[in-house]
């Protein structure tokens, strides 16, 4: 049996900061541009990349007033209470509803992402705009309206695409007898993001493969998308065996071909969405200390352990000199009693959580690095931070 719920959320874009946290210095007071009527509505003739209005319009297939141009740049008749810098930096999605690209390239590529691709969770949910005549205003008030079904099938949700940024990565000079020792998230269409460690090992050498696409193992070889690693970037910093900077990026030989079993995750970026106490970590490592690997796909629930408790867990040793180092490093891991952590071959997989503004699409905060002996209580792994990173992910990634 499915069970529907919809829900209706109206955000004014005045108050847009409700969606996406930044946008209120996208906002303008109408107070600019000659005078002009749009259906004897009374407006402001401007640029049209400054009326909120024009979006509504091109989606519902009605054509925005001109009431004049400025060069080649036609001007529109805008009846809107507020205008905006510029619509072409407003990615409307119908996972996301409106957000706002601002330069940050990694922020742009997760929009691009959401607007141009098929996450699982799409059909789920839908947005539209409204225009509402505000009398007392003489002004039209746009507002964002966003739909949300959930579906439940018995109480089991889908596991094959929950995770589809994740890589398995193999090692060896043939794709057949390679062994599957790492992790990885795909981040775009060409590279991965892994831990430096993972990068090589003593006896069979680089990194060679990656495996997309799969939730086992054990899944037969069609569901394997296997790309070969073109290119190995470790952090300029990571001098092995020392466990600072222990981030990577894996350049594939040929393009990635996205589909529902492969898309790219988003990276945490400080200020564009909230962080999270509460994170996810996946891979196919050990499912305990000193036990076999795991055939499937595990995921499991850590929360953020405090830079004092970290400190106190990772005091200075030669691997380590300095100890844990809260601007690049993270801990996360289980306060409770289920002995939940990260383990052996898990190193190089995500730390990610989602997001209200993003929903389904998975935001990787962190990159398994090491820890401990896996599996016991009140155990906290180690895991290199992502944001810290962005700058020099930009700059490879998308230079």
């Amino acid at each position: 049996m499915v069970y529907i719920l919809i829900i209706l959320v109206i955000c004014n874009f005045s108050c847009i900061s409700c969606q996406s946290g930044t946008v209120e210095s996208r906002i303008h007071f109408k107070d600019e541009g000659p005078e002009c009527f749009d259906a004897n509505k009374k407006g402001t003739c401007v640029s049209a990349h400054r009326c909120l209005d024009v979006v509504r319009k091109l989606k519902d297939g009605e054509k925005p007033t001109i009431c004049g141009y400025q060069g080649t740049e036609p001007m529109v008749c805008c009846t809107d209470c507020t205008l905006v810098d510029n619509i072409s930096n407003l990615v409307v999605s119908s996972i996301s509803g409106y957000l706002w690209k601002d330069g940050q390239k990694a922020w742009d590529k997760c929009l691009e992402y959401v607007d141009k691709l098929s996450y699982p969770c799409a059909s789920t949910y839908s947005h539209y705009l409204s225009s509402v005549w505000e009398k007392d205003k003489e002004c039209s008030m746009v507002q964002f309206v966003g739909v949300r079904r959930f579906a439940s099938y018995n109480g089991q949700p889908a596991k094959r695409n929950e995770y589809p940024h994740m890589a398995l990565l193999g090692y060896g000079d043939d794709q057949e007898t390679a062994q599957w020792l790492c992790g990885g998230s795909v981040i775009s269409d060409q590279f991965i993001l892994t831990a430096a460690h993972c990068i090589s090992t003593n006896l069979l050498g680089p990194v060679r493969f990656a495996a997309l696409g799969i939730l086992q193992r054990s899944d037969p070889v069609e569901l394997w998308q296997v790309y070969k690693i073109g290119g190995i970037v470790p952090h300029p910093q990571y001098k092995s065996p020392i466990k600072y900077h222990d981030i990577a990026l894996l350049k594939t030989e040929n393009k990635i071909k996205f589909n529902e079993n492969v898309l790219p995750a988003c990276l945490f970026i400080e200020g564009r969405v909230g962080g999270s106490e509460q994170a996810k970590a996946t891979g196919w490592g050990a499912l305990g200390h000193k036990q076999t690997a795991a055939d499937v796909l595990q995921v499991v629930d850590l929360q953020k352990f405090s830079d004092e408790e970290c400190g106190s867990t990772y005091r200075p040793y030669r691997h380590l000199p300095q100890g844990y180092d809260s601007a690049t490093q993270m801990c996360y891991g289980d306060k409770g009693k289920l002995n939940m952590d990260t383990c052996e071959g898990d190193s190089g997989g995500p730390l990610q959580f989602q997001n209200s503004s993003l929903h389904c699409i998975h935001i990787v905060a962190g990159v398994t690095s090491f820890g401990d002996a896996c599996g016991f209580a009140g155990g906290a792994g180690m895991y290199t931070r992502v944001s810290h990173y962005i700058p020099w992910i930009e700059s490879v990634v998308w230079p």
